[in-house]
């Protein structure tokens, strides 16, 4: 009771005004049918073709399966001209979550969705489609589910796999996938966003940082693979390369008098604490690199607390998360999870920003920059320098 206490206080001052709310509902438009013809499909297509909008949404009549098709037609337009069938009208999303695939995304994906939807305090409903896993059959379920239950809108945290068979299954939904980039999907479906961060990008921005000897440390996983060949595309000769998969390793074995490291650029593809670990056994093995670089999978500010100073003195960190509102930072901190080093929870808010600005709300102000080209986000990548104390931006 406490926290919902406290929670409710903090929504309350976060939206505060100095003017009253006014307790007068916004005016709703109504558009009556007067034309005793029916309408098909052929002839709602036509209407539209010929920007007969408004004859258009008199006959549209959402009870009509054969007009589902054209549901996200009419919603947009219910947003511009504030058409509300009923009381209890709202903004729906789905969300598409396998749960064991995405672990703790599961929740902190759905919390970034309530977020943002609180700040713009409209009525809405967000409901969770947990296919567990990303099997085929399990996919394919939530899918039919969420088309059952008429949502057209979906946010789906899922991995490669569930990405290609969400690609070849999607149709009559629009779905934004924020963990997978569209480089990754061959021939994507024209109503699948995609907000995965360019990891491509991101080392090519970073080797701009570093010299001719160029080395590597991963950790085996299928991200830390996926960055290793990045690398080697981008500077295929790698004067060193080490997967550290077991936390027995000996660091002793592995760095004393290694006289190739010495004064080399080191890629950490590698998860924060081996990244840590690693950045500190240089240090006690009197091994100086020319310089550390890593990554979006290391910009944490537990960096800063996992290392002393001097294992980051020469460490440069490659960033696609930009900034929003401070009031939106603090409203996710509520929820328990940050959009300020968290790249799904940013891009997952992204998404919801582009659906709520570009079919929800039209004429509504986008809360974030990025851009969405040719159906997938657009990232810029600054360089930030873990310092004493907190990050900072590299300045080119």
């Amino acid at each position: 009771m406490k926290i919902l206490f406290i929670f409710f206080i903090s929504i309350s001052l976060m939206f505060a005004k100095s003017d009253k709310v006014s307790h007068i509902p916004p005016p709703k438009s109504v558009f009556i049918n007067l034309n005793i013809d029916t309408c098909n499909m052929d002839c709602m297509d036509k209407l539209l073709e010929d920007g007969q909008i408004f004859s258009f949404l008199s006959y549209y009549n959402s009870s009509m399966d054969e007009l589902y098709s054209m549901q996200s037609e009419f919603e947009y337009y219910q947003r511009i001209f504030r058409i509300f069938e009923d009381e209890k009208f709202s903004i729906r999303v789905a969300l598409l979550v396998p749960q064991r695939s995405i672990r703790r995304y599961a929740s902190t994906t759905v919390n970034s969705v309530i977020a943002y939807l609180v700040s713009k305090q409209n009525n809405f409903e967000v409901k969770v489609f947990n296919s567990i896993d990303e099997k085929e059959e399990s996919i394919l379920k939530a899918l039919e589910d969420i088309k059952k239950e008429k949502f057209t809108y979906v946010v789906a945290p899922v991995t490669n796999s569930g990405a290609k068979i969400i690609n070849q299954n999607a149709n009559g939904l629009i779905v934004y996938i924020p963990t997978v980039h569209k480089k990754n999907i061959e021939e994507s479906n024209p109503n699948i966003l995609f907000g995965g961060i360019d990891y491509a990008k991101q080392i090519d921005t970073l080797l701009g940082y570093t010299n001719s000897k160029i080395a590597y440390f991963s950790d085996g996983s299928g991200l830390s693979k996926s960055l290793n060949t990045f690398l080697i595309e981008k500077s295929p000769q790698i004067i060193y390369n080490k997967s550290i998969n077991d936390s027995r390793v000996s660091f002793k074995r592995l760095l004393r008098h290694n006289r190739k490291l010495a004064g080399s650029s080191i890629f950490m593809n590698t998860p924060l604490v081996k990244t840590s670990l690693i950045s500190s056994q240089l240090r006690v093995y009197k091994i100086k690199p020319y310089a550390i670089l890593s990554t979006q999978i290391n910009y944490n500010p537990m960096l800063l607390t996992l290392t002393q100073y001097a294992d980051r003195d020469k460490f440069y960190i490659a960033n696609s998360i930009g900034k929003t509102t401070v009031g939106m930072e603090e409203l996710n901190s509520l929820f328990g999870h940050d959009i300020v080093y968290d790249w799904v929870n940013y891009s997952t808010s992204i998404g919801i920003d582009y659906f709520y600005t570009h079919y929800f709300v039209p004429t509504a102000a986008k809360n974030f920059s990025e851009n969405v080209v040719d159906n997938q986000v657009e990232y810029k990548v600054s360089i930030i320098r873990p310092k004493r104390y907190k990050f900072e931006k590299e300045l080119f």
